[in-house]
């Protein structure tokens, strides 16, 4: 696995490419300095074939998005009757998914195995390290609003992924457990707001994750799949 900080690659082209990830983008219109401060804690991930990017049991702070390739969840299989165990695929990942976020929302180790798809010729995968959002009393590298951008932002995504789960599964007993949480309603922008995004991110994990353990996170592609377009060429 081939790995190099983003900010040793042309500020052009990571421009480009991190506009296209919510994430980046909001904080880049909050803050160019503190945009600047992501990219220094940024890296870029390159994988061959069947190669192991994540390992269950593994406790970091990284959130990671898939650029290019595919990636396949992989779990232990319950043992089989004469004794024998395997690993059976979980999840497939696809471009544009933000994934590595309950681990590093819950504080848990990670749960599951992650590989290069054995039919995938080229995996890069973009890294954050994300300990520069868990101490919400730390504002010595990250201002308030960027963290609340950086919450905000997991918030939609984890409630767009149980919403998948919901509209397939609309008998299920979790099917509602997301939308009987409570929405924040004080006053915004504001040390309040980053301590109810915080916890309510950490609650929707957790439902997340029981989806998960039932069924797999599936076929979950969120709107920044579109990024493909021009990615081709990015960083070559």
């Amino acid at each position: 696995m081939e790995i190099k900080p983003l900010i040793d690659y042309p500020r052009e082209a990571v421009d480009r490419l991190l506009n296209v990830i919510h994430l980046f983008r909001d904080i880049r219109a909050t803050s160019e300095w503190q945009y600047d401060v992501l990219l220094k804690r940024s890296r870029l991930l390159s994988l061959e074939p069947g190669e192991q990017l994540l390992r269950a049991g593994d406790v970091d702070q990284w959130v990671f998005f898939l650029l290019r390739g595919e990636l396949q969840v992989q779990v232990e299989a319950a043992s089989q009757g004469d004794g024998s165990s395997g690993e059976r695929t979980l999840a497939v990942i696809r471009p544009g998914e933000l994934f590595g976020d309950l681990s590093m929302l819950l504080a848990e180790p990670r749960s599951a195995n992650v590989f290069a798809a054995h039919n995938s010729r080229e995996t890069q995968v973009l890294g954050l390290d994300c300990t520069l959002f868990g101490d919400l009393e730390d504002f010595s590298l990250l201002q308030l609003p960027a963290k609340l951008t950086f919450y905000r932002n997991m918030v939609h995504s984890l409630r767009w992924k149980l919403e998948v789960y919901r509209s397939k599964y609309p008998a299920h007993q979790l099917a509602d457990s997301h939308r009987k949480l409570k929405l924040y309603t004080g006053p915004k922008n504001c040390r309040q707001e980053l301590t109810a995004l915080a916890a309510q991110a950490r609650a929707l994990a957790r439902i997340l994750l029981d989806w998960n353990a039932e069924f797999g996170s599936g076929e979950l592609i969120d709107d920044e799949s579109d990024m493909l377009g021009f990615l081709e060429s990015m960083l070559s």
